[in-house]
Parts: structure tokens; sequence; C-alpha cells
């Protein structure tokens, strides 16, 4: 069973009608903090930042950072992090509503922190990279 829901999603992804998945993955390789991901977003238009030990971008534009450890509990989500040498790891749930400016507050924490973006998925995507 569980082969057949996966052949379903590369099917979709194929056909282009898989959805835009609410969790992510934000990954990189220098060792940082919520505060260094704050101070990436320092600046941009639209958005409030708090922090409580994640960052929470509040109301219409909801995304929530997690620091987690880097350790996934499965070889092969282990050996992508050891594939990109990621050193901070962080859990990320996004308002999937607003994907297109959920798009642009990541590609500003990429363009000030570093890292990437890429789903919570078996596969790890999508990516959304600099």
């Amino acid at each position: 069973m569980k082969n057949k829901s996966k052949l379903k999603k590369i099917r979709e992804k194929k056909a282009g009608t898989a959805t835009v998945t609410k969790e992510w993955l934000y990954m990189n390789p220098n060792s940082i903090t919520v505060a260094e991901i704050e101070n990436a977003l320092d600046g941009m238009d639209g958005i409030e930042t708090e922090i409580w030990k994640e960052v929470e971008v509040p109301e219409h534009h909801s995304m929530d950072i997690e620091e987690i450890a880097v350790n996934l509990k499965d070889e092969y989500a282990n050996a992508y992090l050891k594939e990109y040498d990621i050193h901070a790891l962080f859990a990320v749930t996004i308002d999937i509503e607003n994907y297109a400016f959920m798009q642009k507050i990541m590609q500003k924490i990429i363009a000030g922190a570093g890292g990437f973006f890429c789903g919570d998925t078996e596969d790890f995507t999508p990516v959304v990279k600099e």
C-alpha cells in the first residue's frame, strides 16, 4: 500500500497536480540560531517577527520556524543531511494560501542567512534555493 501512495505522488508531480506542502525544513551548513533568521528578515515589508525559541510570522502571513535536532532518525534522511553538511535544522510550517509571499520570506532568509528550504517529504522536494 505504501508503494502505491508513493507511485501516486510521483505521477502527480509528473502531471503537475502535486499540491504545495505546508511542512518544510530549513537547512543550513552553518550553526545558526533563530535570532540570525530573524535578522535576515530585518527590513522586509509586511511582516513582524517574534522569537520564542522559534520564529513566527504572525497573522495572515503565518510561518513558524522551530529549531530541531540535526538528526531525522532515518538513515536516508540523515545521509541527506550529511551530504549537504547540515549543521542547523529547523522545522517550518507555512500558510499555503499565501505561498507566493511565503516564498519571498524563504528567499529573504536564504539571502541573509544562507542555507535552503526543502519540503518535509520523503524525497525533500520541493526545494527553494537562492
